[in-house]
């Protein structure tokens, strides 16, 4: 349970990040909808299929996963040591501390090229259709804190778990990339107070100490 309220709170606590990183991308969609459409429901839409787009992609990762773990025989403790180390800097990020978890991005730096002969394809986003699969292709964006996510999912003991630990990120992560009522401007304003942040922050660096602690026992103990 305590991987899927991580998510979450990674999706919530990653605001600030959103707003910086898909801001323009946000503010670029919205000259591509037509006026006669309503902005919101295109953007809820949107985010729903980005949502499901971070799920697919925890599944397929825990399912390779599961494969290696099926062929190497124990490996996953390894992942389980990166996923505890990632969790860690993520903390340090939401907390305000460090921001070396952002370099993971450059990891996924090829994706964004495949993406653009898809995405404009999609524009004008002028039907219910094109908002899902734009949100959708959105989700495999390279982003630091969806890799940091993504970690745990690789070791969700199940690949429908592994999508559904994306489930709850992408969840969290609607409040700043929707983003358009005063109730999540309301939520966005309390979520980047400095002392909420900190106090999310050591409560995630907290778990990631946990998990990095378990898997270096558990290696220690199967070397």
């Amino acid at each position: 349970m305590e991987l899927y309220i991580t998510a979450l709170l990674m999706g919530l606590m990653g605001a600030g990040h959103c707003a910086a990183m898909c801001g323009s991308l946000t503010v670029a969609v919205g000259f591509s909808i037509p006026r006669e459409r309503s902005l919101l429901v295109s953007s809820i839409l949107m985010s729903v299929g980005r949502v499901f787009g971070y799920a697919l992609i925890g599944f397929i990762a825990n399912l390779f996963a599961q494969s290696f773990l099926m062929a190497t025989g124990g490996s996953v403790l390894y992942l389980s040591l990166i996923a505890g180390i990632l969790l860690l800097l993520v903390g340090l990020h939401i907390a305000n501390l460090n921001s070396w978890i952002l370099k993971t991005e450059r990891l996924g730096a090829f994706i964004q090229p495949l993406l653009l002969p898809i995405r404009k394809r999609l524009t004008p986003i002028d039907s219910n259709i094109k908002c899902l699969f734009y949100g959708f292709a959105w989700g495999f964006l390279p982003c630091g804190l969806v890799y940091s996510a993504l970690s745990l999912a690789l070791v969700a003991p199940t690949p429908m778990l592994g999508g559904l630990i994306m489930l709850c990120f992408g969840l969290g992560t609607l409040p700043t990339l929707v983003g358009l009522t005063s109730f999540s401007a309301k939520i966005n304003v309390m979520l980047q107070q400095q002392m909420m942040r900190l106090i999310l922050g050591v409560v995630v660096i907290i778990m990631g100490l946990y998990h990095t602690s378990m898997a270096i026992h558990k290696l220690s103990h199967y070397m």
